[in-house]
């Protein structure tokens, strides 16, 4: 049955009094047809742009969801694969269990105790990460610079020292790494047994008092060593037992973060005795003038070492 149109109620709005009078008196007081276009046509574009949005909606809940079940699957594989993966993407895939950073200040050194027991002592400049609590069936950390590790021993959960271009996988043992550069670093062992993975993976077995180069993240040389010689710095100092000037150098500049150069004249000479790490880098150079027969010339951000 059809309703009556005097059964209708209106509002107040103008247009509705507008269509009262019409349906009341025959005639309209008076009728804007453009007012109701008006009306009409944002009536339903309203309705488009609900639409629209429920669309939109109904999308990002399937790609939410989508992205969810990706993670899921990632997270379920991750223990299978992770072994396979380049060492880049390793890190990438343990960066989230590093909770602490420190940075050592240039010219000073650092000691870490960390939730299992593990020391360690990081040199100027070095950068370490490291959880707070060790979880799961690895014990992991990252550094970048130099360190001298003593690791708690463990043998259910090894301990595995990340880097740029290696990792170090250990039970319990007493080493010592420098990556300043990461295209030519050194691993030193003390004590222990530790196994070396390059980013080019090559494995390497260590002994104590070996040490293992490495260059552009493949396996460089093995040799034997004095490894006093490579873990004085924790007691301040650097043994020049006939080091290079370009060793020296290269030591000095990755410890106080400048340039150090030299003459070529100076290629041939060799450095003894023990040189003292200052807190300053113009400090520890003049006991190098003292020691030798060269001189010290500033040049903005780079120091040259000139023979005399």
């Amino acid at each position: 049955m059809g309703k009556d149109s005097n059964d209708c109620t209106h509002g107040d709005l103008p247009s509705d009094l507008k269509l009262k009078a019409f349906i009341e008196h025959g005639t309209p007081a008076e009728i804007d047809i453009s007012v109701i276009k008006k009306k009409a046509f944002l009536k339903i574009h309203q309705q488009e742009r609900k639409s629209k949005q429920r669309r939109v909606l109904m999308y990002v809940a399937s790609t939410a969801a989508t992205l969810l079940l990706l993670i899921g699957i990632r997270y379920i594989v991750t223990e299978n694969v992770i072994s396979s993966l380049p060492h880049t993407e390793v890190m990438e895939l343990v960066a989230s269990v590093y909770d602490e950073e420190v940075e050592v200040p240039i010219g000073d050194r650092m000691t870490l105790m960390l939730a299992d027991g593990t020391k360690i002592i990081a040199n100027s400049r070095t950068i370490i990460r490291y959880p707070k609590r060790f979880e799961g069936d690895y014990r992991e950390v990252y550094v970048k610079g130099e360190a001298y590790f003593d690791v708690a021993h463990d043998a259910e959960h090894p301990f595995l020292v990340y880097s740029d271009n290696f990792s170090v996988k250990v039970l319990g043992t007493k080493f010592n790494v420098n990556n300043y550069d990461a295209s030519d670093s050194q691993v030193v062992l003390v004590q222990g047994s530790v196994e070396l993975k390059t980013a080019n993976n090559d494995r390497v077995r260590m002994k104590p008092s070996e040490l293992v180069s490495l260059q552009e993240g493949s396996f460089a040389e093995k040799r034997a060593v004095d490894t006093d010689e490579y873990i004085c710095w924790m007691q301040g100092m650097i043994n020049l037992d006939g080091e290079s000037v370009e060793s020296v150098a290269q030591r000095l500049s990755h410890y106080y973060g400048v340039t150090i150069l030299f003459d070529d004249e100076m290629v041939a000479e060799r450095f003894y005795g023990k040189l003292m790490l200052s807190d300053h880098v113009n400090e520890t150079l003049r006991a190098i003038e003292t020691m030798t027969q060269t001189r010290i010339k500033v040049h903005g951000d780079t120091i040259y070492l000139v023979k005399k």
